[in-house]
């Protein structure tokens, strides 16, 4: 089961487990343009929360600037 952590509009940040029970965060992300969706799984045993809030965030600066051309 994943849990929304953090919601940035096209840029979502979900807390999620493997099958084997060990933590990790998804980032899923929605092409403005097209509408195709892409996601990234980070291991929470290497990468913490502010970590990924700061991958999330860049990767909506790099959306918007994607959506001005």
């Amino acid at each position: 089961m994943r849990l929304l952590v953090h919601n940035y509009g096209d840029v979502r940040v979900f807390k999620d487990r493997s099958l084997f029970g060990l933590p990790r965060w998804i980032i899923e992300t929605i092409d403005p343009d097209f509408g195709f969706r892409s996601t990234q799984i980070f291991s929470a045993i290497w990468y913490k929360e502010p970590k990924i809030l700061e991958i999330a965030e860049k990767k909506v600066i790099e959306l918007d600037e994607q959506a001005k051309r």
